[in-house]
């Protein structure tokens, strides 16, 4: 696999991660409040790794993290949700008038237009700010595991800057 293969992929797995952490922490609290705190030690370890996990740091990290965590499902969300809208571009624009639209006049080269310049966008927004709200969520976690924990999270490798 290439270096650059090897980072998208990167990225995106710490995309996905980031962005399903809210409805995780939501189902590890829901089982908490149902009186099932083993599972739901069980369900954290599996979805963010680390080992440790009680009830309440459950409870503590989908609390603590909300703000984190909205913003990350958020952003993720947007990413799919424009990510199909530009990439789809024909399927969806296909009965308006396209001829003016960017890369017009036809629809192959507005499809081009749109799906490279959402990949230059959907590379800035996961290459940097989801990144960051990802490392964010690891910090918190080892936090709450404590420092024995920190080992055997799952983390994605850090990518060289520039």
């Amino acid at each position: 696999m290439s270096p650059i293969h090897r980072q998208i992929s990167t990225d995106v797995r710490a995309a996905v991660r980031a962005g399903l952490a809210l409805p995780a922490g939501a189902v590890g609290a829901a089982l908490v409040l149902a009186g099932r705190p083993g599972r739901a030690g069980r369900w954290q370890q599996r979805v963010s790794g680390g080992r440790g996990w009680t009830g309440g740091r459950v409870l503590a990290r989908a609390v603590l993290g909300l703000p984190l965590d909205a913003l990350a499902l958020l952003l993720t969300g947007y990413a799919l949700f424009n990510s199909v809208r530009n990439f789809g571009y024909p399927v969806w624009y296909l009965d308006t008038d396209y001829h003016q639209a960017w890369g017009g006049p036809t629809m192959a080269g507005v499809w081009a237009v749109h799906a490279a310049g959402w990949g230059l966008c959907l590379y800035v927004l996961l290459r940097w700010p989801v990144r960051w709200i990802a490392r964010g969520q690891r910090a918190l976690t080892a936090r709450l595991l404590g420092d024995g924990a920190r080992a055997s999270l799952r983390t994605v490798a850090p990518a060289p800057v520039g």
